[in-house]
């Protein structure tokens, strides 16, 4: 049945007292008092289409959220968002007035003008699937946003006579298409019933107006028997010592509309036009409740359901069934838990109750929620199509995941931690070392699924790494992510990379022995504007010392005592048969040095033995340093070839805390990454419980050694997994 709505508390003079109004509401809270004045000096002189003054409208709404308890933030915002809307108050008035979270709710308010355009779109345009994504989005984010665009519809039902006949049509067609679905979706029967006996009343007034006559005319004897039944069941239920609340009322118009057309039955056949509800404390109440009713009056078995064993799909729980008295009346009665009843009343704004220091429900409920808000896009959208594309277009392509304080986050599929991280602020993108999802660690590198919630573990210092920019390695998906990782490189202080790359610059050139090189003529080489550029890329690592040192031209070697100076001087690099490429000499032997075992992606340096050809050392192999101090002459530049021709032995070593399978899951990622295993051995300290894996394989390039080491980190218990030194390595 329709609601009359209290009047509002008025002072001597005639205008509203806000004083009054706050205790009608029972709250004492200063940002609901400094809303109601802002709203009153905005709006309390302008008239809405339904005949209100925007003030008015403002207190009717904010009465629906104070009676559903979203908290004073909801309050104030339903205060301020008529003013917001009629009376051209800001943004910014609100945010300087009544502070950031009551901006952020009207806000997304003012989004929601979209929806009673739904059904007249087309099914063809993109941005029309972006718009509603985009709405969507607004509505999961914050509950409350919702409840107040179903509220300030409800105000208007109110107060529709003020309207003509064809915009009271209008308007409640659009509850019944668009806002009465949205609320039964969200499960807030106590707005939906309201909102449906109202439209009803003015799309069918005759069938409106014959239900009601017909349940006027059995007002007195159906008062009293309601009152001979709460008093039947009372007595029945204090016997078994059960503490029920039990209400007898006639059922909304709308709801006997639909179960008579549903049955195609006349009024006189409906069973439960006179309902009963029966309020327990506990899940077995309910039942010995219902076993109490059907030992008292006969059961229809046709008109029973369990709501509570099988809910329906917008979270309503509750017994229903119909029963027939001694005079062969029958009535509904609906039996269920309170906690059930303020579910079956308030929905989710059940769920999600913002008073102050409580939190918002479980994230996965908000993810089953946009599911509900897509069913309700169903249910009002002419073109069936549409709802499918929407759907398939927000969960197929994108993930939303949440942050610890259950703010929803809108990323592409396949993004991880780090990406959500750089979206949340680049600062926390840029100090992230961590990330906990749904509770536990995990590697940047761990794509993310819908639903997960994300914390990040962040240091003092912003220190990217460079391997976030490979994409092989997998840390980031977004380009914006990466882009920031990038310009953070580039803007670090180019002083100190400057100061950095001269030292690296010189040390190399001294311990090369080579001739001091024309530095503006190097940077032109390598296509620097400047010698400042090419040293500050040396310095903050976008170009390698390898790159600067191939374009130095080295001192002319002495020629060599042994057979080797007969090889022919060849001026232009040329390959051997090798993997690796020489400078300055012929077709000759190389070899790895076992001192250091440089391996394809090492920088290495050549060195020309007698009669075994050229070894190849890693350029800091103590070994090479030796001999280019002692023997400079017999060293040559080398580099590797862009593809090798065979592997190469290199040590890992990992270290992890002992535990069962720990080997084998070491070696499952060797073989299945097809790596040759020459040595494996494993030594287990007791007293730590760590062991320490010592392990040396075959391996093409350092770039196939990064992704081995990469997936042996990510496992289980391990604490590091790095590749060793060579005896020979500095």
């Amino acid at each position: 049945m329709v609601k009359v709505r209290k009047p509002v508390p008025l002072s001597i003079d005639g205008a509203i007292n806000i004083d009054q109004w706050l205790q009608s509401i029972n709250t004492h809270s200063a940002l609901v008092r400094s809303a109601c004045v802002l709203a009153q000096l905005a709006g309390e002189g302008i008239t809405v289409e339904h005949g209100l003054s925007c003030f008015q409208q403002s207190l009717g709404i904010a009465e629906k959220i104070a009676e559903l308890n979203l908290g004073e933030d909801a309050i104030a915002a339903a205060l301020v968002y008529p003013a917001a809307e009629y009376a051209e108050l800001t943004g910014e008035d609100i945010q300087e007035q009544l502070g950031s979270n009551v901006a952020a709710l009207v806000s997304s308010l003012e989004r929601l003008h979209n929806i009673s355009n739904l059904q007249k779109r087309s099914t063809n345009s993109h941005k029309q699937i972006d718009g509603i994504r985009k709405m969507l989005l607004s509505m999961i984010k914050d509950v409350r946003v919702v409840v107040i665009k179903l509220a300030e519809k409800l105000c208007a039902m109110r107060a529709i006579a003020h309207l003509n006949d064809d915009s009271q049509r209008l308007l409640a067609q659009e509850i019944m298409d668009i806002y009465a679905p949205l609320a039964s979706r969200l499960g807030i029967h106590e707005i939906k019933w309201e909102l449906e006996d109202i439209a009803f009343g003015i799309l069918q007034p005759e069938i409106y107006q014959q239900i009601a006559k017909n349940l006027q005319e059995r007002r007195i004897d159906r008062e009293a028997r309601v009152q001979f039944t709460l008093n039947k069941l009372n007595t029945e239920l204090r016997k078994i010592n059960i503490a029920a609340d039990i209400q007898g009322r006639a059922k909304h118009i709308y709801s006997i509309h639909r179960k008579m057309q549903r049955k195609k039955v006349p009024f006189s056949e409906i069973y439960d036009a006179l309902a009963f509800r029966v309020l327990v404390p506990t899940l077995q109440d309910c039942y010995s409740v219902l076993s109490t009713v059907h030992d008292l009056w006969k059961s229809i078995p046709e008109e029973f359901d369990d709501y509570v064993s099988t809910p329906k799909e917008n979270g309503y729980q509750s017994i229903h069934t119909a029963v027939i008295d001694k005079d062969k009346k029958h009535f509904e009665v609906q039996i269920r838990t309170f906690k059930m009843h303020e579910e079956s009343e308030m929905g989710v704004a059940a769920h999600w109750m913002y008073k102050e220091g409580s939190k918002a429900s479980g994230y996965e409920e908000k993810i089953k929620w946009l599911r509900q808000l897509l069913d309700w896009q169903k249910d009002v959208s002419e073109d069936k199509k549409l709802p499918d594309e929407l759907e398939k277009n927000i969960f197929e392509d994108r993930i939303y995941v949440f942050t610890p304080g259950g703010e929803i986050v809108d990323l592409p599929q396949g993004a991880t931690s780090l990406d959500f991280a750089y979206l949340i602020h680049t600062e926390i993108g840029h100090r992230c070392r961590g990330a906990k999802v749904r509770g536990k660690i995990v590697t940047l590198t761990t794509p993310l699924k819908m639903g997960d919630t994300i914390e990040i573990l962040t240091t003092k210092e912003s220190r990217p790494s460079r391997d976030w920019l490979i994409p092989k390695r997998g840390y980031l998906k977004t380009p914006r992510a990466r882009a920031k990782v990038l310009t953070w490189f580039k803007k670090q202080d180019m002083e100190r990379h400057i100061e950095e790359g001269r030292d690296m610059l010189e040390r190399e050139i001294k311990r090369l022995n080579l001739d001091e090189p024309n530095l503006d003529k190097l940077a032109h080489q390598l296509s620097y504007k400047n010698v400042n550029s090419m040293l500050s890329s040396l310095g903050n690592g976008d170009l390698r010392l390898a790159q600067i040192v191939g374009h130095l031209k080295k001192p002319e070697p002495t020629p060599p005592i042994t057979k080797i100076t007969s090889a022919p001087t060849i001026k232009n690099k040329r390959m051997t048969g090798s993997d690796v490429s020489i400078y300055g000499v012929g077709d000759l032997l190389t070899h790895i040095a076992n001192c250091c075992k440089p391996v394809p992606g090492d920088p290495i340096t050549g060195y020309i033995t007698q009669g075994n050809g050229i070894t190849i050392h890693h350029q800091n192999c103590k070994n090479i340093e030796y001999l280019i101090d002692h023997h400079s002459n017999r060293i040559v530049e080398v580099e590797w070839i862009s593809k090798t021709r065979r592997s190469y032995a290199s040590g890992i070593s990992v270290q992890a805390y002992d535990r069962p399978g720990l080997v084998s899951d070491v070696a499952q990622i060797l073989s299945h990454e097809k790596i040759s295993i020459r040595h494996f051995a494993t030594n287990t300290d007791r007293t730590s419980q760590k062991a320490l894996l010592d392990i040396v394989i075959d391996i093409n390039d350092l770039n196939e050694l990064g992704r081995i080491l990469d997936k042996i980190a990510a496992l289980p218990n391990v604490i590091s997994a790095k590749r060793k030194k060579s005896p020979g390595e500095r």
